[in-house]
């Protein structure tokens, strides 16, 4: 009766928030920026830890679920559901079910079962190991009860500890059909501002190649995930030499639950067989069962073990300064970060050299003023004289406050504009005119993160309206076809301390030119403001490892930063005339016509309010603007004691 009232109660809290299905733009940093303990030797602790798994357990938990075809609509589902539940409650593990709704807004009758260990130091703090339990059509040993087993493996052992920070431990359902489960919940955690520092997702762990005799761990990452990856790497090597981990031939793969968490920006590894998954005879088919859909236990138990070993090191481990950030101003780069457990001594890094050593989490740099780009981090050193790894790195450089109204058409340069990536590049779009585009097909089988900012700005806390504009496009490269990655996305961001970037939009494709507008009205009155954009794109491999096969290339055009004057509202008095203006933006000459029979006076103002041009017996017609700098003004028609104001871009 007592998990009944609680599933229900959780039921009827999630139909009230009636979430959609389809990923949607969340106000949420995720974690990034998030850097992870140095491990250089072995914990006995850990090694005991990694010395229970045993793969009977492995073995007997596959053999329950393979008895069934757990497909996510299915009574089998729900089956599988509260034998789940009962597992993790037998641990004496927090369980619940969470609940979601699938592509038509439908609930799903089985939800993700969730079970959470909570941490004795930093219980917000929260690591994940996850799997999906459904299965279309057959008994899904490998797919996925395998890797559902380890996670059940891992909570029975871990669970025997006391550790610094929570895990949260989770089997999704309806992983086969779009990844829905894992989407509901990844959205949830992005809503809550949940911090994860990682997600250990286990999907299809149990098959190898039967003619290889040496077996190996296969993961791949980009770029978000590379910290989380090159953590990982380190310590499966160290605990698990003898089942060493390979970088995955084919790369990164979005095909699994672990992507729908990138989504929000957690960062987040797949952990699988799919190294030789087109060798495979089992995938997806009947004959996925033990012997031969899972037919090496040496394999799974060390997934598990990796697994294991990675979780306890972060959970106890001592994190590397975070939040790492730099500002600037005209004289001086500004450096800070978080206050560092057990360090007694930050050692502070430009350009990779040893700039300062300190034991407060701040300096200035006044010796940057070179007008170049520079790359900082720092590290915490221990009482022992040990460092731990670096913070996440900081590219700055002196500059002066960026002049508002600012405009960039990108014909003649990139003022105003840093790229921190190579991949943005100034792309023809006619003959005298360009856009700033960035490719995002794949190098070197890491996925593309391509980041533009704008230099620092003021917004002046006298203003009424400040704006960000640009036109924008999503063109299909002529080598490839178009991009169908189930993750990808152009953010426009926007931070006052470069420690949390908000979100401002998250815009999909667009096969034409079309105009965005986005308020920065919240960033009024900031000293400090830097705009920018990042766009971040995973695409698919063939089997054969070919190469990619798909690319975007995102162009942005007449990007602006403008703000409306209190004293030249764009508005118009009850009863009064209309104004229109044709084109805008214009270059050259516009075209003005109003209500009105008789002659006006018409007034153009720049952004702050001076008068730069006026007509006192203006009538309908043409007015040349040709003479008038690139920028936002506003024209004025006065009739009497009546007027009204409209907006223009002069390109």
């Amino acid at each position: 009766m007592k998990k009944t009232l609680f599933l229900s109660i959780l039921l009827i809290a999630a139909s009230t928030m009636k979430a959609q299905f389809h990923w949607e733009p969340i106000d949420h940093q995720g974690n990034r920026a998030q850097t992870y303990p140095k491990v250089t030797e072995i914990n006995p602790e850990i090694q005991a830890m990694i010395d229970q798994v045993d793969t009977i357990n492995l073995y007997n938990s596959i053999a329950w679920m393979q008895q069934f075809i757990r497909e996510a609509y299915s009574p089998e589902a729900l089956l599988t559901q509260n034998w789940l539940v009962e597992q993790y409650e037998e641990l004496g593990l927090e369980t619940s079910v969470h609940y979601f709704v699938d592509e038509e807004n439908n609930w799903l009758e089985a939800g993700n079962v969730v079970a959470i260990q909570p941490g004795t130091v930093y219980p917000d703090e929260y690591i994940v190991i996850s799997s999906h339990y459904d299965h279309p059509s057959g008994p899904g040993a490998d797919d996925n009860a395998s890797g559902t087993a380890g996670v059940l493996e891992a909570a029975r052992i871990l669970s025997q500890y006391a550790l610094d920070r929570s895990i949260i431990y989770i089997n999704f359902n309806n992983e086969e059909y779009g990844l829905i489960g894992s989407m509901g919940y990844a959205k949830e955690c992005a809503r809550q501002d949940k911090s994860i520092l990682g997600v250990f997702n286990l999907d299809m762990i149990g098959w190898y190649p039967p003619e290889l005799d040496t077996v190996k761990m296969f993961t791949a990452c980009y770029h978000l995930n590379r910290k989380l990856y090159d953590y990982y790497y380190s310590v499966a090597n160290l605990y698990l030499p003898e089942t060493p981990t390979c970088w995955r031939t084919g790369g990164e793969t979005t095909r699994g639950d672990h992507i729908r968490f990138c989504s929000y920006q957690y960062p987040a590894l797949y952990l699988g067989d799919t190294e030789y998954l087109s060798q495979h005879p089992c995938y997806h088919s009947p004959c996925d069962t033990i012997g031969s859909g899972v037919n090496n236990f040496i394999l799974a138990g060390a997934f598990v073990k990796a697994t294991i070993a990675a979780t306890a090191e972060l959970a106890n481990g001592d994190l590397p300064p975070q939040h790492f950030a730099a500002t600037c101003d005209s004289a001086a780069i500004y450096l800070r970060w978080d206050e560092t457990d057990n360090a007694t001594q930050y050692r502070l890094f430009r350009d990779q050299q040893l700039i300062a050593e300190l034991t407060e989490p701040y300096y200035e740099d006044h010796d940057a003023n070179d007008g170049e780009m520079h790359d900082y981090h720092v590290v915490s050193v221990k009482s022992d004289g040990t460092e731990n790894n670096e913070s996440n790195h900081e590219k700055m450089m002196v500059s002066p406050a960026l002049s508002l109204p600012f405009h960039n058409d990108f014909n003649d340069n990139l003022n105003g504009f840093r790229l921190l990536t190579d991949t943005w590049q100034r792309n023809k779009k006619s003959q005298n005119d360009y856009y700033l585009g960035a490719k995002s097909y794949v190098k070197d089988r890491e996925n593309l993160l391509s980041i533009a900012e704008t230099a620092w700005f003021s917004i002046p806390s006298e203003v009424s309206n400040a704006t960000l504009c640009f036109d924008f496009i999503t063109i299909a490269s002529f080598d490839y076809e178009i991009n169908n990655s189930s993750f990808a996305r152009f953010n426009i961001e926007v931070t006052t301390d470069r420690v949390h970037w908000h979100l401002l939009d998250a815009i999909h494709s667009r096969y034409k030119w079309q105009h965005i507008d986005l308020s920065l009205n919240d960033y009024i009155g900031q000293p400090f403001v830097q705009v920018r954009i990042l766009v971040e794109d995973a695409n698919y491999y063939n089997h054969d490892k070919t190469g990619p096969k798909k690319a975007y290339l995102y162009g942005i055009d007449n990007f602006s930063i403008h703000f409306s004057p209190a004293s030249i509202p764009e508005t118009q008095n009850d009863g009064f005339f209309s104004l229109e203006i044709c084109p805008n933006p214009s270059n050259s000459q516009i075209e003005i016509h109003t209500d009105l029979n008789d002659t006006y006076r018409l007034t153009v103002y720049n952004i702050t309010g001076i008068k730069v041009m006026e007509q006192t017996d203006f009538h309908d017609g043409i007015l040349d603007i040709t003479t008038l700098p690139a920028g936002l003004y506003f024209i004025k028609a006065t009739q009497g004691n009546k007027s009204i104001a409209k907006r223009i871009l002069k390109k």
